[in-house]
């Protein structure tokens, strides 16, 4: 039986099977193109991230919200998540490189706005 620890920490990837999570973390891009040692990358889970951002799009203009407030309301929403995830200790804020870093929340950040931009 798992943990409360592993059940909220399993919240960050949304309680997805390993497999599902293990597909999704499979590199697209990384730069450099080094094994372990890499800035900057882009993970199939960035384009799940963007697909929020349409998503949220298509809710926040479903439900009628303010749209002067839209990309606000977005960055103030996925920026939530992102701090779940600090705060659950799956996110390294604090970490340059490699997965989950600081770099990463960024990446996941653009992603999300530019979802929400193309359903803009």
């Amino acid at each position: 039986m798992p943990t409360w620890r592993e059940i909220i920490y399993s919240s960050g990837d949304v309680f997805l099977p390993k497999i599902v999570r293990d597909t999704l973390a499979i590199m697209v891009y990384k730069y450099p193109n080094v094994k372990d040692d890499y800035i900057f990358y882009i993970q199939i889970w960035s384009i799940v991230h963007f697909i929020s951002g349409v998503v949220f799009g298509y809710l926040y203009r479903s439900l009628k919200f303010n749209p002067s407030d839209y990309y606000y309301n977005a960055l103030i929403v996925h920026s939530l998540w992102e701090l779940w995830q600090i705060g659950i200790g799956m996110s390294k804020p604090f970490m340059l490189k490699g997965r989950n870093s600081a770099v990463d929340i960024v990446v996941d950040t653009i992603m999300f706005m530019l979802g929400t931009y193309v359903y803009a």
